[in-house]
């Protein structure tokens, strides 16, 4: 009986030590399998992350992505002051910043001329102090786009207003510090060019010219629309011809205000003549 059972547990320990050898015969190599497995999927990983950083770096230096093929410019991820609209507008070498400005609201509701004499409109129309701004020039305040054709008082607080069409858009607005920027037209190339003068507009009716028996210029002669102009004669001789925005023009009249930098264009009713206001032009002489 107790050699049946001895030998009963020898069996038992044989068919034991033979599946112990079993598995480890085929688990090492799973294990070993399942290891390199492990190490190839993060090796992988790594490189797909580093391909993901190099492609992200250089979509940002102006590669463009399969979704957007487009180039974009390089960002600055750390910049020490966010550019407003205004900035990244007037990134364009033609426009000049003027500095962190106080921008005032105004607003006549549609009821008075401007001082370039054409009536104001909301979005568009900007006063500024004459020393620093002239009529016609472009300014961008806080990204929005205004045309100087108001002036301010030089004693004002601010230098620089904007037009809006009612007192209460006005009165929202209120004051404000802005980013301005400023674009003015330079002279053409290629023209002999007299400088920069200030021209208004006049008529032979007696609020322009006075009451007189006859209505001719200081030359005796007619005056004609888009002929006659008015000048200084120390600055621009009677008889000379000018071009102004393409128009030729013949100095054949003086008068009390036209003094200095300015002119004169004769029109042929008051009307025009207040319609076209006052303008800085760039005067050339005729070729």
């Amino acid at each position: 009986m107790t050699d049946n059972i001895h030998g009963y547990r020898m069996t038992e320990f044989r068919k034991s030590c033979q599946r112990h050898n079993m598995m480890r015969k085929y688990l090492r190599p799973f294990l070993l399998g399942c290891g390199l497995t492990v190490l190839v999927a993060g090796f992988t990983l790594v490189q797909l992350h580093t391909a993901g950083a190099e492609q992200a770096r250089a979509d940002l230096g102006g590669a463009g992505t399969i979704d957007n093929p487009y180039p974009v410019e390089a960002l600055d991820l750390n910049p020490s002051q966010a550019p407003s609209q205004a900035a990244v507008q007037a990134t364009q070498p033609e426009f000049t910043y003027l500095g962190e400005l106080e921008v005032a609201a105004y607003s006549s509701d549609g009821k008075d001329m401007t001082y370039s004499g054409v009536v104001p409109v909301n979005g568009r129309t900007a006063a500024g102090v004459l020393s620093v701004f002239k009529i016609g020039d472009t300014v961008l305040i806080d990204g929005d786009s205004y045309v100087i054709e108001d002036k301010v008082d030089e004693g004002a607080r601010e230098k620089l207003r904007i037009y809006f069409g009612s007192y209460e858009e006005a009165k929202q607005f209120g004051r404000k510090i802005c980013p301005v920027y400023r674009h003015s037209d330079g002279p053409l190339e290629g023209m002999d060019c007299l400088g920069e003068f200030q021209v208004t507009g006049y008529c032979s009716c007696p609020l322009c010219c006075g009451e007189k028996e006859e209505m001719l210029t200081k030359t005796e002669t007619v005056p004609k629309a888009a002929h006659t102009i008015a000048a200084d004669p120390s600055v621009i001789p009677l008889g000379t011809r000018i071009v102004i925005d393409g128009v030729v023009y013949t100095v054949e009249d003086t008068g009390k205000a036209v003094k200095g930098n300015q002119l004169d264009i004769y029109f042929d009713t008051h009307e025009e003549a207040v319609l076209y206001g006052r303008k800085n032009k760039y005067v050339y002489l005729e070729e």
